[in-house]
This record gives C-alpha cells, structure tokens and sequence, in this order.
C-alpha cells in the first residue's frame, strides 16, 4: 500500500505540472497545490533528504516550476517533512503509474524510510494572499493548519479576511491561503513568512492592533467553526527546494534599463 502511495507522489513531482500547456503557466499561478506531510524515521532523515534530493533534480528537468521542502523547526515533531509542488490541472494525475527502473530504486528507498504519508489537493486562494516578492524565498514559515465544520467554509473565510487577515498585510507580513480539498476533512491551510524567530517574538499582528481584548473578540468568531487547529514551525530547506525561473528580460525592459524610452 505504501509503494503504490509514494509511486504516486514521484509521478505527481515528475508529471503534473510539465503536463500543463506553457500559455496557461504564463497566463496565471497554478491553481493547484499538492502538499504532502511525511513522518520520516528518525535514524532514515539522512537516506530521505538524499533522495529528496535527487527529486528535485528530476523535478527540475521535468520543468516543474517549483519545490518547496521544509521541515518542523525547534518545536513539534522535527521529524516531519512538508513537500508542496504546483498543479496546473487535476487531469495532470490520470497519466500510468508504471515506473522505470530509476524510479522504482526511489520508490524502495522512501519505503524504508517513510513511517506514514498524507497527501492534500490544495485549492490557492491568490485572491486572499499577500505573497512574497518575486525571488525571495521565505526561512521562517508559521503553517496553520484549520479544520472547519462542514458548511460554515464561508463563515470561516469571511473571519479571516474580514477581521484577521488584513492585519498581517498592514504589518507587511506575507501570506499564502488554500482550501484542502482533497486527501482529508475540509479545511484551510494558511502559511505565514518569517525571516526569523525574532519576528515571532513581535507577536501577533492581530494582537498588536486590537490589544488583548480586540484579538479575543476576533478569535471568538471561530467558535462553531473551527474544529480543530495546529500550528507548526517549518523551515525551508534551500539544498532540497527551488523557486521559478525568474523571466527573461523583454526588450523593452532591457531599453529601459539603459534610460532609453
């Protein structure tokens, strides 16, 4: 069983998003998010960031636009692992599941070290985020994990972007928000971009602003909602993870760069 689920992690990586036509990449993000969470065995960490690595690479050549490893930072499970790819379409997962040699030797060695995987189709919600500039890539992520009652999905998101969500853009705080749709409960992951523990230590911008009291009002509006919350440190692997290509100059923007009009 865990074979077949982690041969279908290595297509997702290889196969998804080179599936897309390359004027819909251009015309708008990815709309899909796969995220995976992965317990790894304590004394296999170094084996699975090996064959992460060669992932990767593989992801690379097959023009995947970007890879983001990470893994529980000081506090929590610092055994736990966060893989997220872009998805340009879910028909991107009809493709076979057969594996050339190379893969299945992949596939052998994460079994060995993979205690328990589970994998989510993330709907991104660029309308709500604030993401990070072009380029920079985040040390620090705070990743709130918020399941919610059926029905009250609206609700949900209405708190966060009524009454939540436009603090962290007024204190500049950069931010990503999905819809886990599919692989679990419905719910919404939120991942908030830190340079440091220092930032942390700042507090919330929502407290900030409304003061203990304020924060509390805010926080009750969850109530009957949420069902359950965590919230994980996670920290960026750059030896495992790439971001986009940045995109070639045009020559119109290498005229104005000279002063030329």
């Amino acid at each position: 069983m865990l074979s077949a689920a982690v041969k279908k992690t290595i297509f997702a990586i290889l196969v998804a998003t080179a599936a897309a036509p390359a004027a819909a990449q251009e015309e708008a993000p990815p709309p899909w998010v796969q995220m995976n969470v992965i317990q790894v065995r304590p004394e296999m960490v170094d084996e699975f960031m090996a064959v992460q690595r060669e992932l990767s690479s593989r992801a690379k050549e097959a023009k995947v636009p970007w890879r983001s490893v990470s893994r529980t930072h000081v506090f929590g499970d610092t055994y736990r692992f966060l893989i997220t790819t872009p998805v340009q379409n879910l028909a991107s997962f009809d493709g076979e599941d057969d594996a050339d040699p190379e893969t299945e030797s992949l596939i052998n060695r994460l079994r060995r070290c993979v205690t328990s995987r589970t994998s989510y189709a993330v709907r991104v919600l660029h309308d709500v985020g604030n993401p990070l500039p072009e380029g920079e890539e985040p040390d620090l992520m705070v990743v709130n994990i918020s399941k919610v009652a059926p029905g009250h999905e609206q609700d949900y998101m209405n708190v966060m972007m009524e009454d939540f969500l436009p603090h962290f853009n007024a204190a500049k705080v950069h931010h990503a928000t999905g819809a886990m749709t599919f692989g679990g409960e419905s719910g919404f992951v939120h991942v908030f971009y830190f340079e440091n523990f220092a930032e942390l230590d700042k507090g919330s911008p929502v407290m900030r602003e409304l003061g203990a009291e304020g924060a509390q009002k805010v926080t009750a509006k969850f109530g009957g909602i949420v069902s359950s919350s965590e919230t994980w440190i996670m920290q960026r692997i750059p030896e495992l993870s790439y971001g986009p290509e940045p995109e070639a100059a045009t020559d119109k923007d290498k005229a104005k760069a000279k002063g030329k009009p």
